[in-house]
């Protein structure tokens, strides 16, 4: 007497869940970089020049962020004589970037800058406390601005619930033997 057997069992196919990570956290990276923005950036940074808050335009961009640097007061000329102030002086003094899994598992958004009266105003009222003749005028809206506590909460927020690895079972593959 001969019997024929047939097995079916599962697998699981690697590269489609990878890839269903992948997305799901570019994705989420995009968001959170974006609800890190969203926290602060047009509530907390003030425009004089535009060179705060343009420092933040490279990581908008990569986030899709709707950021514009509009409503300057600043005189013009008194913006092309200094170099710490103007939308381009707080571009070019500024880095952002998201990366998606270039290091496996590792998803980030960064932003950083070296723009001098934003780095103090974060942690400073430039107003009761200016720097070495820095300070040129009275600010209406003085630090500190604490944008990066802001900012940190959100992220926390964002993340605490929609941190989620897609459903394994999406990625099954049937595999079937047959002996006999």
């Amino acid at each position: 007497m001969k019997f024929i057997v047939r097995f079916q069992g599962a697998t699981i196919d690697l590269q489609k869940f990878q890839n269903l990570l992948d997305d799901r956290l570019s994705d989420l990276i995009e968001r959170a970089g974006y609800a890190w923005l969203n926290a602060f950036v047009l509530r907390v940074i003030p425009v004089w020049s535009g060179a705060s808050r343009s420092t933040f335009l490279k990581l908008a961009r990569e986030v899709n962020f709707p950021l514009t640097v509009s409503g300057i007061s600043a005189p013009r000329g008194r913006i092309s004589q200094s170099p710490q102030l103007g939308p381009r002086a707080g571009f070019q003094r500024s880095k952002g970037s998201v990366s998606k899994g270039t290091t496996p598992g590792v998803y980030t958004f960064r932003w950083e800058t070296d723009l001098f009266h934003l780095v103090f105003n974060e942690l400073n009222d430039a107003n009761a406390n200016p720097v070495a003749g820095r300070l040129f005028s009275r600010l209406k809206k003085p630090g500190p601005y604490n944008f990066q506590e802001l900012g940190r909460a959100a992220f926390e927020e964002f993340t605490k619930d929609k941190v989620k690895l897609p459903n394994p079972w999406n990625s099954l593959k049937r595999t079937s033997i047959t002996r006999g």
